[in-house]
């Protein structure tokens, strides 16, 4: 039996259809009042058969802090892939992530290590590798440095990274994946998709910076084969494509039908604008841009992928493609 937790986010629901693919049984902890028809719609969208998929797949209801809950889910569970997470970059969600990402992921390595999960597989960022910002390059050895321009984000990924660690101190076998932005179909509002949804109603604006992306179909694969492939305690960097926020808005303004963002939007203008938007949503609403995002779109990332290429000899799809299977999945809900 393989358990994933966060099934219904873009990462954990195409582990879910990675796994069925390989015909595992299937065990997904669902938090209650979460809705799992997302992933019918993702196995829909791959799999003629998606419906008859998606009701292989075992619900569990139980979250993070459930202590009981955990324990018995875990029961039976040979690979555990932990893709449950918060991801925000609004300040006022800081705690929350600290607790979900950080606190909750202690309560699955607890749990893992009491029923005696033989491997888990847990899903990081790109947020703790050091050195890719500005010129240098990031790779799985460069550990995270704490500064006064870490978002919440980060730090909460950092110390989800250390609770891992701590369980293979303890004894259980694990892996760690570093994916950059992954790009795949998802709940509306909820990770990529927000940038997604918001490129695709038309922006003459894009940023100065660049980064990575990934398509949330190799991230599967990759993770399901590091279940049994990758060596304990290693961290792999999940790169499918480098490349400017312009080209990314462009892909994605074009798989749409609008008009390509044309006017990069400069540091100065984009402190201004998160400034304006923590005054706007002081008294409730999510901003559109806040201070860690403002501060890191104008600046250069670069990382390293080529471990992971080279232990699995897995060719990662261009971000068009990502970009193109988001929108084949928008196009038809």
């Amino acid at each position: 039996m393989d358990l994933v937790t966060g099934g219904t986010g873009i990462v954990g629901a195409h582990v879910l259809d990675a796994l069925l693919e390989k015909g595992r049984p299937v065990r997904a902890l669902l938090r209650s009042g979460t809705d799992p028809g997302m992933v019918k719609r993702i196995l829909q969208h791959y799999h003629a058969d998606g419906a008859e998929r998606f009701r292989r797949i075992q619900w569990v209801e139980g979250g993070v802090f459930d202590v009981q809950a955990l324990r018995s889910v875990m029961q039976g569970v040979e690979h555990l892939y932990h893709c449950a997470a918060l991801v925000s970059f609004d300040p006022r969600d800081a705690q929350t992530m600290r607790e979900v990402n950080a606190e909750g992921t202690g309560n699955v390595v607890d749990a893992a290590l009491e029923a005696g999960v033989k491997r888990l597989c847990h899903v990081s960022s790109t947020a703790t590798i050091g050195g890719g910002l500005d010129g240098g390059t990031g790779d799985e050895d460069k550990t995270f440095v704490q500064d006064a321009d870490s978002s919440a984000y980060a730090i909460s990924k950092a110390k989800a990274e250390l609770e891992v660690h701590r369980g293979i101190a303890e004894g259980l076998d694990a892996v760690i994946v570093n994916p950059c932005v992954v790009l795949g179909p998802g709940l509306a509002g909820r990770s990529s998709m927000t940038m997604v949804e918001r490129v695709r109603k038309g922006s003459r604006f894009y940023p100065g910076g660049s980064n990575a992306v990934v398509d949330a179909r190799d991230v599967a694969t990759a993770m399901t084969r590091l279940i049994t492939e990758g060596r304990t305690g290693e961290r792999y960097l999940l790169i499918g494509e480098g490349l400017t926020y312009k080209k990314l808005f462009t892909l994605i303004a074009q798989s749409a039908g609008k008009a390509v963002p044309s006017m990069e939007l400069p540091a100065w203008a984009l402190e201004l604008g998160w400034r304006a938007e923590a005054l706007r949503t002081a008294f409730g609403g999510r901003p559109l841009i806040t201070r860690n995002t403002a501060r890191t779109a104008s600046r250069i990332r670069n990382y390293d992928g080529s471990k992971v290429e080279r232990l699995l000899g897995i060719e990662f799809r261009s971000a068009e493609e990502a970009v193109a299977n988001v929108a084949a999945f928008l196009d038809r809900e």
